[in-house]
């Protein structure tokens, strides 16, 4: 679940910044971006946290932000017009759509059984430099406490046209 919920942190970011060539800018891209659940959680048993406890491992923060960088290329721009929102061939994207600098699309995944769905919104600034974007995911895992919601936030800025490795 952890996977599928940063695969599609990842993917909003994209989907913020992605569709023709009017609505972004190719190049390095800074994005930072959070989440936290409004129903559910990361289950993790007692005995396992008394066991990282005393190992002193904390707990991870999901909710902290977490900020990484982007190289967007043009061909990946010229080819996002219809969002892909994760990895996972059970996800699938629909109603992605634009208007004018805001975007808003809605996905559903199946991973693996525990079906998952949710929606995100993205707005472009600053000439396609910047955006901002949230995203809603609901769904059923035991591992997540079984019904789930959790929303999250994110943000991007053009940092240059030359991407680091």
């Amino acid at each position: 679940m952890r996977k599928l919920a940063f695969a599609v942190i990842a993917a909003v970011a994209l989907a913020a910044t992605a569709a023709t060539p009017t609505h972004r800018v190719p190049g390095q891209w800074e994005i930072t971006t959070s989440m936290h659940f409004t129903k559910g959680g990361i289950q993790i048993p007692p005995e396992v946290r008394q066991q990282m406890a005393a190992r002193g491992m904390k707990m991870p923060d999901f909710t902290a932000p977490r900020t990484f960088k982007q190289c967007l290329t043009a061909e990946q721009i010229a080819r996002d017009e219809q969002m892909q929102f994760s990895q996972d061939e059970s996800c699938k994207t629909s109603s992605s759509k634009w208007s004018g600098e805001t975007f808003h699309a809605e996905f559903a995944c199946s991973n693996r059984g525990k079906p998952t769905q949710g929606s995100v919104d993205g707005t472009i600034a600053a000439g396609g430099k910047a955006y901002t974007g949230t995203f809603r995911m609901q769904g059923s895992d035991p591992g997540l406490g079984g019904q789930y919601a959790m929303e999250g936030h994110t943000s991007g800025k053009w940092l240059g046209p030359t991407c680091s490795q």
